[in-house]
């Protein structure tokens, strides 16, 4: 028996539409059913939520918009950062198999901290964006380290006797810059940063002069670091990550491409719906996918040694997959939280590997105890020599 009924109308604003609320007070006897206007059961005279039922579609692009048909997806700034290292790359390979470019420290560092004011694109400029503030949860030491490589790329000499610029220890410059960042700058936001905060996000309100919520564009964040492209993997297979896991020997052997897709647009989806848990899920097969990413892109990149060494090629080319490699394994450490190899773990094989480069002194049976190591921290045993 209610002792004592009072209503009253409250305004809800919740993801994209304003609900009035029938909210009954009572002293006692309250009554159970589905309190979340975004789902299926929602009951407006329900004070206790006793189970609410979500159903969602998952789109085949990455295209959401709200009941006006306002588009929620939002990432421009992910973009930005991969711009900003699309043109540093090609900065670095203006120095490769041309023994009278030299590059610049000066442009490089600047283009890493984005005071860099010879963009080709002029949005770049002083857009508040940088590569630099997003590198490994800017952690001051690996931002160091990185800028350390930019200035030894721009002190090494050029070779016509290779088609890489590397330096007298064998080391590739550009593949290390490059996949270095793709690990400590873009894999590193994406899972430590972006899900990683999910869970704590507001999905009710809708962001001030915007039109989606905080976990929904947290979410997109991730999303633009994976790729920029709303119809992967049809687009957005051109750079990046977004490039890599589309190859052959991910997709056909882990599904890289197609199982991060998904799981960013089911979340997604989920998370337009209203069901927090669901997209959840969906976080953590997005961290276990690219934790493997990362790894089998080292795998292949040292199986691809092995294949060098046996076909008699060339020390540059060797010393080219050499360097991929060590670059990928260095990204493992950023995956996550809870990476699958520690720093000290990943910076032992890093050091092991990097003096190797030179002259490749680095035998094929200490190759395979890497493989064997990077295999087992990312479960990938069974599958170690496929990539």
């Amino acid at each position: 028996m209610i002792l004592n009924l009072n209503i009253k109308i409250v305004k809800v604003v919740k993801k994209n539409s304003t609900v009035l609320v029938a909210v009954i007070l009572a002293v006692s006897c309250s009554k159970k059913g589905c309190t979340d206007p975004t789902a299926a059961n929602y009951d407006p005279e329900a004070e206790k939520n006793d189970g609410c039922d979500y159903t969602y579609t998952i789109p085949s692009n990455y295209e959401f918009t709200d009941s006006d048909g306002n588009s929620t997806v939002s990432y421009s700034g992910q973009t930005a950062s991969m711009d900003m290292l699309s043109e540093m790359v090609s900065y670095l390979k203006t120095a490769n198999n041309d023994p009278s470019v030299t590059l610049d420290a000066s442009t490089l560092l600047a283009m890493y901290d984005n005071s860099y004011t010879g963009w080709s694109d002029p949005n770049l400029v002083n857009n508040g964006k940088q590569l630099k503030s997003k590198t490994a949860l800017a952690d001051v030491g690996i931002q160091s380290m990185f800028e350390g490589w930019m200035n030894a790329a721009a002190a090494a000499t050029p070779s016509s006797n290779t088609s890489y610029l590397q330096d007298a220890s064998g080391l590739e410059w550009t593949q290390v810059i490059e996949k270095g960042l793709m690990g400590a700058c873009f894999a590193s936001q994406m899972t430590s940063n972006y899900l990683a905060g999910i869970s704590s996000d507001d999905n009710i309100e809708i962001v001030d002069g915007k039109y989606y919520t905080e976990m929904e564009h947290h979410w997109d964040e991730a999303y633009g670091y994976f790729t920029d492209a709303t119809d992967y993997p049809t687009n957005g297979t051109n750079r990046f990550w977004g490039k890599y896991a589309n190859k052959s020997y991910l997709e056909d052997n882990i599904g890289s491409a197609t199982d991060i897709s998904l799981a960013f647009r089911t979340g997604r989806a989920a998370i337009a719906a209203g069901n927090t848990a669901d997209a959840l899920a969906q976080g953590d097969v997005i961290n276990m996918e690219v934790k493997q990413m990362v790894a089998g892109m080292a795998l292949h990149y040292l199986n691809d040694v092995k294949a060098q060494v046996a076909s008699g090629a060339d020390q540059s080319t060797i010393n080219h997959s050499m360097s991929e490699a060590l670059a990928f394994i260095f990204g493992i450490q950023f995956i996550t939280d809870s990476p699958d190899m520690s720093p000290t773990d990943v910076m032992a094989l890093v050091s092991q590997i990097e003096p190797a480069v030179a002259g490749f002194t680095m035998s094929v049976q200490s190759v395979n105890a890497v493989i064997d190591q990077v295999a087992a921290a990312a479960g990938l045993t069974d599958k170690k020599d496929d990539f």
